[in-house]
C-alpha cells in the first residue's frame, strides 16, 4: 500500500526525530494534541502517462500536516514555520540521492517532490493545523 510506504517514510526523517523517538504519524486523522502528525491523501488523477503496454507514470499527491503550538509569540511561529522549511530541504535531498519510499506490489518509485511551502491552515486561539503538499511520481507495470 501506498499510504503506508509513505508513512514509513515520513517517520523516517531526520526532522521529525528532534520531537522525540516514538513519532506518530496518523493517516487520514489529526489528533488534537501539539506535535502530532498525520498524512491525509489528496484527490488526484493517478495516470501521468500510459504507454501502449499498459505500464504507466503515476502520481500519488498528499499532505503532511501537524498541530502545533501557535499564538502571539513569534518565536513559535518562526519554529513552526522552520521546521517545514527543514522538511522539504531533506525531502529535495532524499530526492537527489534517489532516497524514496519503499513500495510494493512492483511499484518503482521516481521522484518525491513538495509541491507547496508549509503554512498554517486552520487556527485556533493556541494551536495552529500546519500542512505541505507533496507528491509522489512511481512506475507501474502493466497488468498481464
Amino acid at each position: 500500500m501506498i499510504i503506508k510506504a509513505l508513512r514509513d517514510y515520513m517517520r523516517n526523517l531526520k526532522c521529525l526525530e528532534t520531537f522525540n523517538s516514538a513519532i506518530r504519524v496518523n493517516v487520514n486523522f489529526l489528533e488534537e494534541n501539539i506535535d502530532t502528525y498525520s498524512i491525509e491523501e489528496v484527490p488526484i488523477d493517478p495516470i501521468i502517462k500510459k504507454y501502449v503496454n499498459g505500464d504507466s507514470i503515476r502520481q500519488y499527491a498528499f499532505i503532511f500536516t501537524s498541530r502545533e503550538p501557535y499564538g502571539v509569540d513569534v518565536l513559535t511561529n518562526i519554529d513552526n514555520s522552520g521546521f517545514y522549511e527543514k522538511l522539504a530541504d531533506e525531502i529535495e535531498i532524499n530526492n537527489n540521492n534517489e532516497i524514496f519510499p519503499v513500495l510494493d506490489n512492483g511499484l518503482e518509485p521516481l521522484e518525491i517532490k513538495v509541491t507547496s511551502t508549509g503554512y498554517a491552515f486552520a487556527v485556533t486561539e493556541d494551536t495552529a493545523q500546519y500542512q505541505i503538499n507533496l507528491r509522489l511520481k512511481y512506475f507501474k507495470r502493466g497488468m498481464k
